[in-house]
């Protein structure tokens, strides 16, 4: 697995990590784990997006239903994935989410910390 966000004690911001897939990805497995809160009520919030060159801004990325490809809002220790892949027409369950969309190659992590520090690590792995 490819590490986007080493774990790490992070204060309330938006972080951003680009991510490259391989070529011969077909799509792509993402996890967070979420393994301390700064107390309070801490809050971490991650999705995906892709980069729009006719924009020239990042966009959110969604799936072939029109749904956000985001994780679940995490508000304490935990830990999830989700899975994006063309053509995927399993469930979406409250954790590990599947999601039917193509992947650009260029695109993006987008978590952000509200209210207290958290400490998070995230990473995603290549899907043939």
């Amino acid at each position: 697995m490819s590490v986007l966000f080493a774990s790490a004690d992070r204060a309330p911001a938006t972080y951003n990590a680009e991510i490259y897939l391989s070529p011969d990805a077909g799509g792509a497995l993402f996890y967070i784990n979420y393994t301390a809160e700064g107390g309070g009520s801490s809050v971490l919030d991650a999705k995906l997006q892709y980069w729009d060159a006719s924009e020239q801004a990042w966009d959110d990325l969604t799936d072939s239903a029109g749904n956000a490809i985001a994780f679940a809002q995490f508000t304490g220790v935990s830990e999830d994935s989700l899975k994006v892949y063309p053509g995927l027409t399993e469930k979406i369950t409250l954790t590990n989410r599947q999601y039917n969309a193509p992947l650009p190659r260029r695109l993006r992590l987008q978590a952000v910390v509200g209210t207290t520090n958290v400490t998070f690590s995230a990473g995603f792995e290549n899907l043939l």
